[in-house]
């Protein structure tokens, strides 16, 4: 093992991916706070922002193109439908995801539960690596993934309008989008999208695999005296399946999945304005959504809560969130105080024919403060935050950065987190919804702590710059699924152990002629247990290039070239020795693309996905667990008018 870390980190330096947006704007900070501030001196591995207005389709799934500027994600495909973040080789309740302005919930720790709002809206991700977010919670163990909003336009309006279409899975969908300046509402969008049943590298058809999905977002912004207000609304619906593996005549298994509903919706408010020296913000939040399996699939008029035709499982979750800060300058440096309480409910619908989790509720009250000094050539940032409710911990952070010389800085940070079990791990008992095991939660479990420590180095010139980060995490009490045959069947319940997690991610970009880019990322976690055993599913390392060329000036004709290497994943818990079919083989993804300018009004793109039609699976993915394959080689095609 020691080998592998050696040689890829020898290899950096020729890895040439992840392309850099000269024009990103970090709002996240250490603390969670939107202070639209763009540092340059400091190192830009920690908080790394990515477009995401290149995407043509902008359903949920768009999102699995994001991964290919962020070394140390990985988005995990369900279907190809649906995506389940992963940071640092780890997902679940381990990465906690902001959206309209505070966090997101949407049971993260189910192996089919994934990110269901599109982008619509969204300006760019910001990715924030290790257990340093003060303002969204002690439990970010791996990160934070902070989707920020669209503001309004400087002048004028702009109406757009886009179609897309593919073969093999492909999405065939429209979005529709007004983008306006001034106060009131400043954007409107609605999508629609239908994925049909995709075909693997082999040529067999993955039943299950299809989607449907109906989203609208409204953003509204309006100044009243001296306090700048924000409405923000996001609605969706989905039905989808879940991949089926084909099984001989026979052998199918008892139980077989159906298609599932997921409804939602998300409100958020957001408030602004000076008090002397201080500038006070809050941000307040709604979130419900309402999640069914059926026991077979049904058709989209009979998916309704209460039906005659009832759900095998479903459930509403209802998600309120407060959070008030103060910020000003002090002295030679940034104070900021904030306050937070979130309130998470779970109850069951009585319609269905079994109840996975109890009906049960969170709620949890915190206090935070940041401060941060930069003179010089040095940056010092120093935070905490404490909490109590459902569990208490506390989280706490110390950074440190320094520019050497002109193009030479490093970074070093020491940060603590705490994560108390959800709901999901405490009262589980049942079929996990959609993960085809029998879950048993532990009521006693307790709060599990990490101590994070990272050091990077970032290199910029003119024409090239880098980044190398490395990182050692140690848990107590890591909370984690070991199977167990002890009932006289397989039940996989929650379980403690101390446990550690450590790795590497680096990223490169040289640009040697004005349309020419060319770009590498690499990212490799390992996680043990205190014995040295395999931790459960863990992402397995990635290595990947990219170049990005102007055919013609202007991107009038637009040409990129993508690799992703994913490596082989052998380190295998006895948890998924059990719910796996023997280790991933390493694979490599190879795609294409070609975007053009009509006129004025119009553009168009091409896509090729998989265009090697390699026969893969991620390694964290439901079909990878079901024994099935991701989809082969796809094409996709779009039109984008704007007026």
């Amino acid at each position: 093992m020691n080998k592998t870390i050696f040689g890829l980190l020898a290899a950096l330096p020729l890895m040439l991916w992840g392309q850099r947006d000269t024009s990103m704007v970090i709002e996240l900070g250490e603390a969670s706070v939107e202070a639209q501030r763009d540092n340059p001196s400091a190192l830009s591995t920690q908080v790394l922002a990515i477009p995401v207005r290149t995407l043509a389709d902008q359903g949920p799934s768009a999102m699995l193109q994001l991964s290919r500027q962020a070394p140390a994600l990985q988005l995990a495909s369900v279907g190809g439908h649906t995506v389940k973040p992963i940071l640092r080789g780890l997902g679940g309740y381990r990465v906690v995801t902001a959206y309209q302005g505070w966090r997101y919930d949407n049971m993260q720790g189910g192996a089919d539960h994934g990110l269901d709002f599109p982008l619509l809206g969204v300006d760019h991700v910001e990715v924030m690596l290790g257990p340093n977010s003060l303002a969204l919670g002690t439990d970010a163990m791996a990160g934070v993934l902070y989707f920020s909003d669209l503001r309004p336009r400087a002048t004028g309006q702009q109406h757009a309008l886009t179609l897309n279409g593919g073969a093999n899975g492909m999405p065939w969908s429209g979005q529709y989008s007004l983008h306006r300046s001034g106060p009131g509402l400043y954007f409107i969008g609605a999508y629609g999208g239908y994925s049909p049943e995709y075909r693997d590298a082999n040529g067999d058809t993955v039943h299950g695999t299809h989607a449907q999905t109906l989203a609208l977002r409204a953003l509204g912004s309006w100044q009243k005296g001296k306090t700048q207000h924000r409405l923000k609304f996001t609605g969706v619906q989905r039905r989808f399946g879940l991949p089926q593996k084909n099984y001989p005549p026979g052998q199918a298994p008892e139980h077989v999945h159906g298609d599932q509903l997921i409804q939602a919706g998300h409100f958020a408010w957001e408030a602004e304005r000076p008090l002397g020296a201080w500038t006070l913000r809050t941000v307040s939040g709604v979130h419900t959504s309402y999640r069914a399996e059926f026991d077979e699939e049904v058709g989209a008029d009979t998916l309704e809560p209460g039906h005659a035709e009832d759900p095998h499982l479903a459930f509403y979750l209802y998600t309120a969130s407060q959070t008030t800060t103060l910020d000003r300058r002090l002295g030679v440096g940034h104070l900021t105080l904030g306050a937070q309480q979130q309130l998470r409910m779970l109850r069951n619908d009585d319609h269905a024919h079994e109840w996975l989790y109890p009906n049960a509720e969170q709620l949890q009250s915190a206090v935070f403060a940041h401060y941060s000094v930069e003179q010089g050539r040095s940056t010092r940032s120093v935070g905490f935050r404490g909490e109590v409710g459902a569990f208490a911990g506390y989280a706490a952070l110390l950074r440190y950065a320094y520019a050497i010389r002109k193009p030479l800085s490093v970074q070093a940070r020491l940060s603590h987190g705490t994560r108390g079990p959800q709901l999901e791990e405490r009262f589980a008992f049942g079929s996990h919804l959609g993960a085809g095991r029998f879950e048993v939660g532990d009521a006693n479990l307790r709060t599990e702590r990490l101590w994070n420590a990272d050091l990077g180095l970032n290199y910029e010139r003119e024409r090239f710059d880098a980044q190398l980060t490395a990182f050692y995490q140690a848990y107590r009490d890591f909370i984690y699924l070991n199977p167990n045959d002890s009932s006289g069947s397989w039940r996989f319940y929650y379980v403690q152990g101390d446990a550690r997690v450590y790795g590497a991610e680096a990223r490169a970009h040289w640009h040697p002629a004005k349309r020419f880019h060319v770009h590498a990322q690499a990212a490799l976690s390992i996680g043990e247990d205190a014995a040295g055993n395999p931790l459960p599913f863990m992402a397995p390392g990635r290595w990947g290039a990219h170049m990005a060329y102007d055919v013609l000036s202007d991107q009038r004709l637009h040409a990129e070239l993508h690799y992703d290497r994913y490596m082989a994943q052998n380190r295998l818990s006895s948890t998924e020795a059990l719910f796996l079919d023997g280790p991933t083989s390493a694979y490599g993804l190879w795609s294409a693309s070609l975007t053009g300018v009509i006129s004025d009004h119009a553009s168009w793109s091409v896509e090729l996905l998989n265009a090697g039609n390699t026969a893969y699976a991620h390694h964290l993915s439901i079909a990878r667990a079901f024994g099935v394959l991701e989809a082969g080689r796809q094409l996709r095609a779009s039109l984008r008018f704007a007026w």
